[in-house]
């Protein structure tokens, strides 16, 4: 009876320790920032959590070009990325693009006068992707970036997706 006791104890030890972790990591709600620190703090190596903000008004393609030598690199605010589009909703950065897929670690949001209010992926965002754009002819990635369509699923589904990477490299001509 004595090892049932001491088994019972250790897993409401464990119980317990799990909710204190979940509390701690998640006590203002389940955020980019918030799933950022549970996977490192398990030693998960993850990407740095992103967010995302359009201007008032905004419709349209925001394109982020990750790695562009002589661009500015993105603020960093408690370990968040902080991604701010201007108007043409195109931002180049010399910061170098994530190695993950990153989308569970992206918030995002439009810029009011009153601060910021959330986008939702399943009523503001539309087409988002995260892609190695080009690769150079050592098979060395040169370019990355990401991409989300702010609007209606309607004009979504009207817009041509943009190029993923503003210079593409040039293709040999076939062999004769």
């Amino acid at each position: 009876m004595m090892n049932l006791g001491r088994i019972v104890g250790v897993i409401l030890a464990v119980l317990l320790l799990v909710g204190a972790a979940v509390f701690f990591f998640f006590r203002y709600s389940f955020t980019a920032e918030g799933l950022y620190r549970v996977q490192t703090a398990v030693g998960i190596d993850a990407a740095h959590p992103e967010r995302h903000i359009v201007p008032e008004g905004f419709r349209g393609w925001a394109i982020l070009h990750y790695g562009i030598e002589g661009a500015a690199p993105l603020p960093v605010e408690n370990e968040t990325l902080i991604v701010e589009y201007p108007p043409s909703g195109l931002l180049e950065t010399s910061t170098p693009g994530p190695d993950d897929a990153g989308f569970f670690h992206r918030e995002h949001f439009k810029r009011t006068a009153g601060g910021l209010e959330p986008l939702t992926r399943t009523g503001d965002i539309w087409g988002e992707y995260n892609m190695v754009s080009t690769i150079d002819d050592e098979g060395k990635e040169t370019g990355r970036s990401t991409g989300f369509f702010v609007g209606t699923l309607t004009e979504f589904q009207k817009t041509e997706r943009p190029r993923a990477f503003p210079e593409l490299p040039t293709l040999p001509p076939p062999p004769e």
